[in-house]
């Protein structure tokens, strides 16, 4: 997920420094593409313009009167629908472009009231339509990635502090322990709830586009490949009935191959492990 951060940031830095007025079409679609081919951000993009639909209709509606008055309102009403206007408004302009189409800066008017020619329209129209796209996709991504924050926490928590003091070390204890420290971080989740094709052993609701995050607990002496891989289609089997993102969390008194983890599988699947053997976090 970092690295998919970075990405984003690295091409929109490569697309501030093209001030061509000339080229504003041709940078900005071969920056949304880049964007896009990104499979967490296309996910994302689709499901907002999916929550916040905007027609043709309605953008040929928009056109003809002065746009720049719904700049505020968006931005007042719901931020997010105006990340979803500025998305889409894109796509609208793109889709109906012609060969002596006006470039994206100009078509923009609701930007700067003004048609004036001294004004840095090209400037204005990347910070205020292209960065609230840029801004809204890291802000999703980040809410994902503050699930491991705390899964790593309790990780820390387990093998520095609290091992010898676990009632139970089974898997069903564990998965206990857990649910018990999710609940004291105040995420809201269900244990065990009912898929239809099975029970995965927490769902965690994150305010992401309603997207959940799934967690299966298994406790292994070994971290033998048959057997993560055997959890992980039983994981995928989880993510595959809703848009979702998975972690297979494996209690493990194997040092050999400890340190191979974590370990991101997909774009939306993840390893991690925690230790339970004798050894402390720095003799590993």
């Amino acid at each position: 997920m970092e690295r998919t951060i970075l990405k984003i940031e690295e091409y929109y830095n490569q697309y501030l420094t093209y001030s061509s007025n000339v080229l504003l079409n041709l940078n900005t679609d071969t920056f949304i593409n880049r964007i896009e081919s990104l499979p967490q951000c296309k996910q994302i993009i689709d499901e907002l313009k999916s929550n916040y639909p905007i027609t043709d209709d309605e953008f040929r509606a928009l056109a003809i009167s002065e746009i720049h008055k719904y700049k505020a309102l968006f931005e007042n009403h719901d931020p997010i629908f105006y990340v979803a206007f500025c998305i889409q408004w894109y796509n609208y302009q793109k889709e109906h472009e012609t060969f002596l189409m006006k470039n994206y800066a100009d078509k923009a008017r609701w930007l700067t009231k003004t048609d004036k020619d001294n004004i840095d329209k090209v400037r204005i129209f990347k910070t205020d339509v292209i960065r609230p796209i840029v801004d809204y996709l890291i802000t999703q991504i980040k809410e994902h990635h503050a699930i491991y924050y705390y899964l790593d926490k309790y990780k820390s928590r387990v093998e520095r502090y609290t091992f010898s003091l676990l009632p139970e070390k089974n898997e069903l204890g564990l998965q206990k322990d857990l649910a018990l420290y999710l609940f004291d971080q105040n995420l809201p989740f269900y244990q065990e709830p009912n898929l239809g094709h099975g029970r995965p052993d927490f769902v965690i609701d994150l305010e992401c586009n309603g997207k959940p995050f799934v967690i299966e607990v298994k406790k292994m002496e070994l971290l033998e490949e048959a057997a993560i891989d055997k959890s992980l289609q039983q994981l995928k089997a989880y993510l595959s009935q809703f848009p979702s993102y998975g972690c297979l969390y494996i209690f493990t008194q194997d040092t050999k191959h400890y340190l191979e983890y974590p370990k991101e599988i997909e774009e939306n699947l993840t390893v991690r492990c925690v230790y339970l053997g004798d050894k402390t976090p720095s003799q590993l």
